[in-house]
């Protein structure tokens, strides 16, 4: 039983924090990406316009999709270190549990199940967006990157790649657009408002229905406790942070083309 008006804790801080980073970073990429792709609609004119001309647009554009570049290298660094050093479990990531949620789930929309299926902190809905989300960021990085430097990448790949990624990034961006939209709009703000990312907290009666599994662990005051420390964890953590970090810096260096010592070695090549 849950008393009226009663919340839970959801979310921390840091959370909070990520979601506001990743919500503005997204509704500028679009405002700003949207009016490029369809450049000549009078819409997009018109946003460009506002802006304050197509060079601020692009600029503004870069900027957000560098920001969600690192933001995306801090969340795999942050995984790790979690999971890795901290031995905590990775509840977004899918197990066999959520195939079997999903089918209970749909004989229950069905009339063919009495209830549905008890779900722990994510559902299968919400894991399934977060993997979309993974894989978009991705991508959109991938593709963006190859756009913003198209010579330095046609030193390694045939120009075709070129004209692929501009299409895989454009065509992304309305999938995704239309994702948040229609999936992500209807589950949090359609079927029920929830708030909770923005609050941290969640209703009670909300939370036993949609996450009963850890609302029942909550009550009994079951914690995630960390594992005790143990250096080789922290050494394997250092050592994947550094690999990430500094092929990072390495591929920022070579794109744009500020190696130590390349212009000198490509002047002596033309003489």
């Amino acid at each position: 039983m849950t008393s009226k008006g009663e919340r839970v804790r959801r979310f921390t801080r840091r959370h909070i924090a990520n979601h506001w980073v990743m919500l503005v970073t997204f509704i500028g990429l679009v405002v700003t990406g949207m009016p490029q792709k369809y450049a000549s609609a009078e819409w997009a004119k018109g946003i460009v316009l506002i802006i304050g001309g197509v060079e601020r647009v692009r600029f503004v554009h870069h900027l957000l999709g560098t920001i969600m570049a690192f933001q995306l290298l801090w969340h795999v660094l942050e995984g790790f270190w979690l999971h890795l050093v901290k031995n905590r479990p990775m509840p977004m990531v899918p197990a066999l549990a959520d195939v079997r949620n999903f089918v209970d789930q749909v004989k229950f929309n069905l009339g063919l199940a009495k209830e549905p299926p008890s779900m722990d902190r994510y559902t299968f809905a919400e894991k399934l967006e977060y993997l979309a989300l993974v894989w978009g960021t991705v991508l959109m990085v991938a593709t963006g990157l190859i756009l913003l430097y198209p010579v330095r990448w046609s030193t390694l790949f045939p120009g075709e790649w070129i004209l692929a990624a501009k299409a895989a990034h454009g065509g992304e961006a309305v999938l995704a657009l239309l994702s948040i939209l229609t999936w992500h709009f209807y589950f949090v703000h359609v079927r029920h408002w929830n708030n909770a990312i923005f609050t941290g907290s969640l209703d009670a009666d909300e939370y036993a229905e949609e996450h009963p599994l850890e609302l029942a662990r909550i009550r009994r005051g079951e914690e995630t406790v960390d594992a005790g420390f143990e250096g080789w964890r922290l050494l394997v953590f250092v050592l994947v942070a550094a690999v990430l970090v500094g092929g990072v810096a390495a591929l920022m260096v070579w794109l744009r083309g500020t190696i130590p010592g390349m212009a000198a070695f490509r002047l002596l090549r033309l003489s």
